[in-house]
């Protein structure tokens, strides 16, 4: 959904930290070979990522719906040497291996395949960043589990949390889900919270 007129949001991306020739052949490649290029998460909600670890400085970072791995490398790209992404995602995605293979900061992210609600069960560290753009009809679950990982301080940001305009009048399994997420987090005092009409729509939460 356009949520701001196009001249403007080309004039935003014009005035933005660029796309790398690596980011700018995944997404290319993306759009190239991918059912679905849509998923990818683009390089404002990239640069958005990127500034928060730079400010949070976290040294561990869940990243839930792999798809391509652009979010999953983008995180990693501005992570301290330290620092670890773990990605994870329902089945395994030949484009993501290969480009964070390539990556010199591929070794920063681990690619975990399974369901992730199983995946996050085993993970008991504490987290400091958590993405999330993954099923729709899980985004609680992942928003529960990921919250009780999260150390005080920390910031979970939501993917799609407008899905077009439909979580106004929610119809639709995937409209409902994002919805009541929505309503959840407001009414959640344990956090701050604000959604952005940045893209498909993204809310921030932190721990407080």
């Amino acid at each position: 959904m356009d949520f701001i007129p196009k001249d403007i949001e080309e004039y935003c991306l014009a005035h933005s930290a660029s796309e790398s020739d690596f980011f700018q052949r995944l997404s290319d490649e993306t759009y190239q070979k991918e059912e679905v290029p849509k998923m990818l998460s683009g390089p404002m909600v990239g640069n958005f990522l990127q500034l928060l670890v730079r400010v949070i400085q976290p040294k561990l970072v869940l990243d839930i719906g792999t798809f391509t791995g652009y979010s999953a490398l983008k995180l990693a790209e501005a992570l301290r040497e330290d620092g670890k992404v773990k990605t994870f995602d329902i089945e395994e995605r030949g484009l993501a291996k290969a480009f964070i293979a390539e990556a010199p900061y591929g070794n920063r992210i681990d690619f975990i395949i399974g369901p992730a609600l199983e995946s996050l069960s085993e993970i008991h560290d504490t987290v400091d960043l958590v993405f999330i753009d993954a099923d729709k009809p899980n985004y609680l679950n992942y928003y529960k589990r990921s919250f009780e990982l999260l150390r005080k301080g920390g910031v979970i940001v939501l993917d799609n949390m407008l899905w077009s305009g439909d979580v106004l009048n929610p119809s639709d399994e995937d409209s409902i889900a994002l919805a009541e997420t929505n309503a959840m987090i407001q009414a959640d005092d344990r956090v701050i919270n604000q959604l952005l009409p940045l893209r498909d729509g993204l809310m921030i939460a932190q721990k407080i």
